[in-house]
């Protein structure tokens, strides 16, 4: 191989190099800046195949999708001066890329350290300013809300947007731990009685109630009762005195075989006294007058 064939080949190598540092490609997951010695030339680049002057600028891409900050305060401090450690995680994301370039250098670890220290110093100031009851019965959501708006108002300028800021978990010291779990019990204890009473209070009522209604159904019952009982006495009397009319002798009669019936027993002893009018009929001579038996 000649000097001219080596010379031909350095100069497609370079020749290749050149057009192969002169173009790039925009993934879709992706955010681009072209910088060109030191300074931002090209920015937002759609997805695709892009050209660029070779050697001179070079491409920075920084991933778009939602990304994770997870960590820990080991020792928080309440209004109480009392201690715990929060255990949280950051939802974020690059929202403006050359703010993010400018700020960060483009280091994904630098990014995270910022935010860690934004976070970390909103969530101290934030415990700091409640109770131990407080941060651990009810605040929570309360504490996130504020530390999400804070820290997005910091991340806006490293050209980053928070998503979402959780607590995952609080841990408090055995002794602290007992005795607020023993308040939180004594607290859970005192509206279960308090519930219990207001139970039984409108047990009491509805029972009452029930009774009132029972006592009125059963007076308008007995009232209706009566009322149907008199008017059978009557439409009775009123046949006693139809058939009276028809046959007085015999409804005598058929009267006092009532009376027999239901006023003397199988084994009683009658004295009778022989003109007395209820037992006439036990009198032959009386049973013939009034033509009974004929």
């Amino acid at each position: 191989m000649n000097g001219k064939q080596i010379a031909a080949i350095i100069i497609v190598l370079i020749l290749a190099y050149v057009a192969y540092d002169s173009v790039f490609t925009v993934n879709p997951r992706q955010r681009v800046v072209l910088v060109q010695v030191g300074r931002i030339v090209g920015q937002n680049y759609a997805p695709g195949l892009h050209f660029k002057l070779p050697f001179i600028q070079h491409v920075r891409a920084f991933d778009k999708r939602t990304r994770t900050l997870a960590g820990k305060i080991n020792r928080a401090l309440t209004s109480e001066n009392k201690n715990l450690s929060v255990d949280y995680f950051v939802k974020w994301r690059i929202d403006d890329t050359v703010k993010y370039y400018l700020s960060t250098h483009g280091s994904s670890d630098s990014a995270r350290a910022l935010l860690t220290q934004s976070v970390e110093n909103d969530l101290l100031a934030e415990y700091s300013k409640r109770t131990m009851q407080q941060a651990i019965d009810g605040n929570r959501n309360q504490i996130v809300a504020a530390v999400q708006v804070q820290v997005n108002q910091y991340a806006k300028s490293l050209g980053i947007h928070i998503v979402d800021v959780r607590i995952m978990q609080l841990n408090l010291p055995k002794k602290v731990s007992k005795s607020v779990y023993d308040r939180m019990r004594s607290k859970r204890q005192e509206v279960i009685r308090t519930l219990r009473a207001q139970g039984d209070a409108a047990a009491k009522e509805i029972r009452a109630d029930a009774e009132r209604e029972r006592t009125v159904i059963l007076a308008k019952a007995y009232k209706q009762a009566q009322t149907i009982k008199g008017q059978g006495d009557a439409a009775a009397a009123k046949t006693y005195g139809q058939a009276y009319k028809q046959d007085a002798d015999f409804y005598s009669f058929y009267r006092s075989l009532q009376v027999y019936r239901e006023s003397i027993g199988k084994n009683d002893l009658l004295l009778l006294k022989p003109d007395g009018k209820l037992f006439k009929y036990f009198n032959p001579a009386i049973a013939a007058g009034a033509g009974i038996g004929q």
